[in-house]
C-alpha cells in the first residue's frame, strides 16, 4: 500500500527480511526507512497522507 502527501513525499509499506518497514521517498530519491508509524509521524504529518495506487 502507498500514501502520498501534499509536498510529494510517498510512503510505502513493505517487508524486507521478514521485518515490516515504511519507506519514504520523494520523486526518485529514497529519503528514509521507518520501523513504525509513531517514528514516521515525527517527520511527516500523517493527516496529510492520502492513499495512492
Amino acid at each position: 500500500m502507498k500514501w502520498v502527501d501534499s509536498r510529494g513525499f510517498e510512503v510505502e509499506a513493505l517487508v524486507l527480511g521478514n521485518q515490516p518497514w515504511l519507506r519514504v521517498r520523494r520523486g526518485q530519491d529514497y529519503v528514509a526507512y521507518y520501523t513504525d508509524v509513531a517514528e514516521l509521524s515525527q517527520h511527516l504529518d500523517l493527516a496529510d497522507l492520502v492513499v495512492t495506487e
